[in-house]
């Protein structure tokens, strides 16, 4: 039969692992693990650098406001970005998910597509996709960009799918599997087939992937 100690030490490893589980929920509510120098680049010609990330649960590109008390702020006027640059990294300021410019010609994008954990009235679970409204921010984040409030959210990041855009013709196409990547090339199924199994390729590993389509359009030519 348990002891009392060996209860009391059950209880505390409990908490901890509650605790461990809470923190890194909220830390997957930003594709980036810190704010870093952000260049946002507008379609009118203006431009500037600001501290920012990617909130996975409101869909939108957020920033520390230092001429505002460090206040977390939505980006303004979305839709007349034309694009992100973080570090060497280009983005696409989409809603539900950051999407990433991986190669221009020919063109492979990547949508990061955050399935939210929805945490139901009832304390149940379910996976959704972030097609929530955008929403304000009113918090404010303490020096270096460390948050320190955030709002009470109903749905955290259970996982990011990666997506993958390419142009087809004058269409743009999307695949996420092997399976939906040989259906848009069905004509050389065969042989691609072949060369996903011969190199092993994983449709996690962007870089994998990128090869792969890359060798197909080679192919094509």
């Amino acid at each position: 039969m348990m002891n009392m100690k060996t209860s009391i030490y059950l209880i505390i490893a409990s908490i901890y692992i509650s605790i461990g589980l809470k923190a890194q929920e909220q830390q997957k509510r930003f594709f980036f693990k810190n704010f870093q120098n952000t260049y946002v680049y507008y379609k009118d010609g203006r431009n500037f650098c600001i501290p920012a990330n990617y909130d996975l649960v409101k869909g939108s590109f957020i920033f520390i406001d230092k001429q505002d008390r460090d206040m977390l702020k939505l980006f303004d006027e979305q839709d007349k970005i034309s694009k992100i640059k973080i570090g060497e990294r280009i983005f696409l300021s989409s809603r539900f998910g950051p999407t990433e410019i991986v190669q221009t010609e020919p063109e492979f994008k990547v949508y990061y597509k955050p399935r939210l954990l929805d945490i139901g009235k009832s304390g149940g679970y379910g996976i959704t996709s972030n097609t929530s409204a955008t929403r304000s921010y009113s918090h404010m984040t303490s020096y270096g960009g460390n948050i320190k409030s955030l709002d009470k959210e109903t749905k955290y990041v259970h996982e990011i799918e990666k997506v993958y855009i390419i142009q087809k013709g004058n269409k743009e196409k999307r695949f996420s599997t092997s399976k939906q990547f040989l259906k848009l090339y069905s004509k050389n199924k065969k042989e691609l087939q072949e060369y996903i199994t011969k190199n092993q390729i994983d449709f996690n590993t962007i870089m994998q992937v990128l090869e792969l389509y890359n060798y197909t359009e080679k192919m094509a030519q």
